[in-house]
């Protein structure tokens, strides 16, 4: 899996090990807050719905349909890493978007459709 936190990571070292001491939300909170820039949606059992919107990140944006559902209607993501799919039973959906990364540009015209379900992804850097 694509550790969305690589470039924090890479900027401050010691942030990557706190991360994995960590234990009381307190600790999470700390990490979350050096690590912006980084979007991180997870449905669990229900649906993230993003209709006619632009989502921009300067570390990362991970969409996770888990059990649920992820539906990106007539939107652009942008950020130097994607991650969209997931990991469960869920399933998502990609109509008229651009998913743009550092170096790489999916384009969903109107009349197409990305479907990703079950434990499948698409990584972009």
């Amino acid at each position: 899996m694509i550790n969305l936190f690589k470039r924090a990571f890479q900027n401050n070292p010691k942030l990557e090990n706190d991360l994995k001491a960590a234990k009381t939300p307190a600790d999470f909170e700390r990490i979350f807050q050096e690590a912006i820039g980084v979007i991180d949606a997870l449905a669990g059992s229900g649906s993230i719905e993003i209709d006619n919107n632009s989502l921009e990140a300067l570390r990362g944006i991970r969409f996770n349909h888990q059990n649920g559902k992820v539906a990106i209607v007539s939107s652009t993501l942008s950020a130097p890493l994607l991650q969209t799919g997931g990991t469960g039973s869920g399933q998502t959906e990609i109509i008229d978007s651009i998913l743009k990364s550092q170096g790489t540009k999916i384009t969903v015209p109107k009349c197409g459709k990305i479907k990703i379900s079950g434990d499948s992804q698409i990584f972009q850097s």
